[in-house]
């Protein structure tokens, strides 16, 4: 079934109902739902979908030519006769035009591009919908959207899809406790493919089991192909991705770790943060610092190399529930870095920047984090998360007030609690003493609306340190 993605879907009708020609890239990482988009979109238009495969030139434009003609073993005919051919066959009608894993397609023949810019350039009076879809980011914007592509400037709109954020995964797993979900969502994240496997009918032991343990399991072998396209060998980016996920987050850090030269970790961390697998991160009130530290953007990669790759051993049949009983030994501990980025997409509603905060309190001469940091309108939020199974206490909220006072920024800031397992009566009278907001786990959990946001516990502090 297909879910979500409602705005990306008003978006291509709203263009497709506009009249005039339109061409519109859809990216993201692989398994993100691309072709899933288009395929909603396109289910009651009239349209010609073409998916690339990797093979020889000649072998793609034999099957192009077969799906335009409406024929089986077409001959091969050359890119640009087809293009006419198909645009002959609908005259003046608005008509989709879509080559689903375009870099497939360069990749047999990067001239490919500049044939499509000048049949583009033939119709721009014409009633045309061009997609161009794949999950290859650096092919994507380098033969696409960057300025030295033909195809630069061509684009008339661009949808960059993204994993679904916590609250759409209910869509899923509408029979799991919020907890339940949260522990999926920490494993696999919101790729819809991967949660795809799981089945709310069978309990949560058995999915973790049958998905993610099973050696034989597709998640169990999906994290080496997640590198397939990238410019680098997947040995060293796994090296890289093992030392993140060991909690090494600087560049000097992952270099002495995996045995590697600093310039070639900094060139792997480019590929991996092109691929949204990886996040660069600096403290949100000094974004041109050198404090730069890396994270594990990908909660299932995350998750693969915490629990699963950790001595590449394959678990026999009979070991499957001490393995299980492993994971879930360790998983409060994992989900607090999940739960923090659950409530960064919460707070993501209504702020346009949201990333950290860290520094050195000179009074106390201790080093200080805050777990959200984020901007919105004219206003800093800042925010502690608890994943904890006790109820937040008072101590939660007056660090946060403390620490909110050495961040420096001008602007006003309101201050946020969010804890899994609600607050004691001592911490909610202090939280409206220091009007400070607090939320928790059901609230991040619900789809977003504006009444959702507005409704804390206590109200929200504001003041100019």
């Amino acid at each position: 079934m297909f879910y979500g993605r409602e705005n990306e879907l008003e978006e291509l009708n709203r263009r497709y109902f506009s009249s005039g020609f339109q061409f519109i890239p859809v990216y993201g990482r692989r398994r993100v739902g691309k072709t899933a988009l288009i395929d909603e979109f396109i289910k009651d238009k009239t349209a010609i979908k073409f998916t690339a495969v990797k093979g020889s030139y000649n072998t793609n434009m034999r099957l192009l030519a077969s799906i335009v003609l409406g024929v089986r073993n077409a001959p091969v005919m050359e890119l640009e006769d087809i293009l006419e051919v198909m645009h002959s066959r609908f005259g003046e009608r608005r008509y989709v035009f879509v080559i689903d894993e375009y870099p497939y397609l360069v990749g047999s023949d990067e001239s490919v591009t500049g044939i499509l810019n000048n049949f583009i350039e033939s119709h721009l009076d014409s009633e045309a919908f061009i997609v161009l879809s794949g999950s290859s980011m650096s092919v994507m914007k380098n033969q696409i959207l960057g300025v030295k592509s033909p195809l630069y400037g061509r684009h008339t709109g661009q949808i960059r899809l993204s994993p679904f954020p916590f609250a759409e995964i209910r869509h899923f797993l509408p029979s799991y406790s919020d907890e339940e979900r949260l522990i999926v969502y920490g494993l696999v994240g919101g790729i819809p493919w991967y949660l795809g496997f799981f089945d709310d009918r069978k309990s949560l032991k058995d999915n973790i089991i049958e998905n993610l343990i099973d050696p034989l399991a597709a998640l169990n072998r999906e994290a080496t192909l997640l590198f397939a396209e990238g410019s680098g060998s997947p040995v060293a980016y796994l090296d890289v991705i093992s030392s993140i996920a060991k909690g090494h987050d600087r560049v000097g850090e992952m270099a002495a770790d995996a045995g590697l030269e600093t310039s070639r970790i900094s060139a792997l961390l480019k590929d991996l943060i092109l691929l949204e697998i990886v996040e660069k991160i600096r403290p949100i009130d000094d974004p041109g610092s050198k404090r730069t530290i890396y994270r594990i953007k990908d909660h299932y990669l995350r998750s693969y190399y915490r629990f699963i790759y950790p001595g590449n051993v394959e678990v026999e049949k009979s070991r499957y529930e001490e393995a299980y009983d492993g994971i879930m030994k360790d998983m409060d501990t994992y989900l607090g870095h999940v739960f923090e980025d659950v409530c960064s997409e919460y707070v993501g509603r209504s702020c346009r920047e949201v990333g950290t905060w860290w520094g050195t309190d000179s009074s106390r001469r201790t080093k200080e984090e805050i777990d959200i940091a984020a901007l919105g309108k004219g206003r800093m939020v800042l925010c502690e998360c608890k994943y904890r199974s006790e109820p937040v206490g008072k101590d939660v909220i007056d660090t946060l007030v403390r620490r909110a006072g050495l961040v420096k920024s001008g602007l006003p800031k309101d201050l946020m609690v969010f804890s899994r397992s609600g607050y004691t009566e001592e911490a909610v009278r202090e939280a409206e003493s220091e009007n400070v907001v607090l939320h928790t786990l059901e609230d991040v959990s619900k789809r977003w609306s504006i009444e959702s946001f507005e409704q804390p516990i206590a109200r929200v502090r504001t003041f100019v340190s």
